[in-house]
């Protein structure tokens, strides 16, 4: 949404706003839900899943024909690949040969691995849950085959996710500071579709939003985990009745625990399924019927490199063809699981995937502030954040250290930052920003987005 259609909605009444909203989904739906969607959701649906030796095969021919795309398309990758031989890649096994493409390097020669410009494709941003938010163009084809896998995926599972009704939890703003009624969610009624803005799911708040859950009742519930965690000990701790029960709950962008898992589906009598994506685009790791994660290998390749904080994930996406991702080193760890399931998809066991904790900061006006929404800070800020960490050591206060492209970084971004961080945590909360050179790894090997020294 661009500077003045933002003013236009905060200004507007509620139901002006329900209206927008409903417009931007139809324009989403455009872009999602054409042709090759459709063709690509069949191919899915009736694909033999158990087939290991066509799972495979699809897998080596894909990455050979992505690698040579890369290659002749991008100026980057023609220079990253100048010496070796790509002719000699002939599947999976041969990934070695190539360099490993650092977060970092990424974000730097980010214009140059772009093989489209901005009118030809989708510009993404990746939320920066470690500290960088880079700026991906997406093709609409690629876009399209993605919504068709994860459509397939809940449809295998009994869910068809466009005719239900659907709630879903976001970092999105909806609301806006001058409305009076206590109302925090939007409707997108091109895709029967109810958006909670969790930025007011305060302690304050959770009653108007179970409310509204109850009265709309929605049949499948996408989003945060941390939303759904928070509501779930709040309807649990206050002997709330929930009047419908969902077909399904889909988690995003957060790591799922266990005991987040428990709890939700204790609460909402429903089963939680899990997925992991990212901004970047991601080959997808999926939950089977049976509860078990699946890398599902016909979307991409995920590679482990060993470091003394466990396997790190290397990410080759078949889907990233505006902005390639070929052995990208995403940050997440990852933990595969020996054995066949019984679902009968022969695609690889995953035992976990680490890397996006439910952390927060504390503000004094709205309660928890989760790991998602302050990675939403620097979400559209043009490439020049290296690094940035959340520190806060007193309930009024949030030091930002910030590592920055000097060549690229302006006093203006300075004033955005403020701006977000006044909008997440009000103006009560005193915000510092520190430049430093580096910020340290934790002990497990990453870096940590929040340092939260209240607990």
């Amino acid at each position: 949404m661009n500077k003045i259609l933002k003013q236009i909605y905060t200004l507007s009444p509620i139901w002006v706003q329900n209206l927008m909203v409903t417009l931007y989904g139809k324009k989403l739906q455009m872009l999602r839900y054409g042709k090759i969607y459709h063709e690509n959701l069949n191919h899915y649906l009736k694909k033999d899943l158990s087939d290991e030796k066509s799972e495979f095969d699809f897998q080596n021919d894909e990455l050979i024909k992505f690698i040579h795309f890369a290659y002749n398309n991008s100026p980057f990758y023609k220079d990253f690949y100048s010496d070796i031989d790509i002719d000699a890649i002939n599947g999976v096994g041969d990934l070695s040969m190539l360099p490993i493409l650092s977060k970092e390097k990424f974000r730097k020669n980010i214009e140059s691995i772009y093989t489209i410009n901005e009118s030809e494709g989708k510009s993404s941003f990746t939320g920066g849950t470690t500290g960088k938010a880079i700026k991906v163009l997406v093709r609409s084809d690629d876009v399209q085959k993605r919504m068709a896998y994860l459509d397939a995926f809940k449809m295998r599972l009994g869910i068809d996710p466009v005719k239900l009704k659907k709630a879903t939890f976001s970092g999105k703003e909806y609301t806006s500071s001058n409305q009076s009624k206590k109302i925090f969610w939007r409707m997108n009624y091109a895709y029967k579709q109810r958006l909670y803005s969790t930025f007011d799911l305060s302690e304050e708040n959770m009653p108007y939003f179970i409310e509204d859950l109850n009265a709309y009742k929605p049949e499948v519930l996408n989003g945060f985990v941390s939303a759904y965690f928070e509501l779930s000990k709040f309807i649990e701790a206050n002997k709330i009745e929930l009047k419908f029960i969902p077909k399904a709950i889909f988690t995003t962008s957060e790591t799922l625990m266990p005991h987040h898992r428990e709890l939700i589906q204790r609460v909402f009598k429903s089963k939680v399924y899990n997925q992991y994506a990212s901004g970047e685009g991601a080959c997808f790791i999926t939950e089977c019927k049976n509860g078990n994660l699946h890398y599902n290998i016909d979307t991409g390749v995920i590679e482990k490199l060993e470091t003394e904080f466990g396997n790190e994930m290397l990410i080759t996406s078949f889907t990233t063809h505006g902005t390639p991702l070929i052995r990208y080193r995403i940050g997440d760890k990852i933990k595969f699981k020996d054995g066949a399931c019984s679902c009968g998809s022969c695609h690889p066991l995953v035992e976990s995937i680490e890397g996006r904790e439910v952390d927060y900061l504390i503000s004094k006006k709205r309660g928890k502030v989760s790991l998602s929404h302050l990675a939403d800070v620097i979400k559209g800020m043009p490439n020049n954040i290296i690094n940035m960490q959340f520190v806060q050591d007193r309930e009024d206060q949030i030091i930002i250290r910030l590592v920055v492209d000097n060549e690229k970084y302006i006093k203006n971004d300075e004033a955005l930052i403020y701006k977000e961080m006044e909008y997440r945590f009000g103006n009560e909360t005193e915000v510092i920003i520190e430049y430093v050179d580096e910020i340290k790894r934790e002990k497990s090997g990453k870096f940590s987005l929040i340092k939260n020294n209240l607990n």
